[in-house]
């Protein structure tokens, strides 16, 4: 099974033991479908240990965890800075024009105007009125893409492809 890096653990939340989690596309309902976390500490030995999710909530925008073993405070600050994996089959959303972060790092965007490409998708920045892509441009720099249907026309993941509409962000 595939395992994708999700976020990390960001901060200990209260006495208890859970953690605040940084997750990287703000989709934190994406969790509840979640039952197991690999979090990686040691990026030299890229040692995976599995947690189980105890509970889930979310304050403002960021979910908070119990994990199995993690039981008070200090084994929870034990894990700040860790990176966060899970299953890919275990979040992927059910809907069909719903995607992972995972599925759109490295596609290309091409601009539907003029038929170029503008650069390939390195991140998705979380962002509260929409989420946008990151794009590294083929002569450098970055363009943020707003993920609107009124900028991106077509995600194809079959030919590795984003249309966008980047000329009304020139402007």
């Amino acid at each position: 099974m595939k395992q994708i890096k999700i976020g990390r653990i960001a901060g200990a939340a209260g006495l208890k033991g859970e953690v605040k989690l940084y997750h990287e596309s703000g989709d934190a309902e994406s969790l509840s479908r979640a039952s197991t976390l690999f979090l990686c500490n040691n990026q030299a030995l890229r040692t995976m240990v599995p947690y189980n999710i105890l509970s889930l909530r979310v304050h403002g925008r960021t979910p908070i965890l119990g994990l199995s073993g993690v039981i008070d405070r200090s084994a929870a600050e034990a894990l700040i800075g860790s990176e966060v994996y899970v299953d890919e089959d275990a979040i992927r959303p059910a809907e069909e024009d719903a995607y992972l972060v995972s599925d759109l790092i490295g596609l290309s965007v091409i601009d539907t105007a003029t038929g170029d490409e503008i650069g390939l998708v390195q991140g998705i920045v979380d962002n509260p009125a929409h989420d946008l892509l990151e794009v590294a441009k083929g002569g450098g720099g970055i363009l943020l893409i707003p993920m609107a249907d009124v900028f991106i026309k077509e995600i194809d993941l079959t030919s590795g492809r984003i249309l966008a509409e980047v000329t009304l962000l020139l402007r």
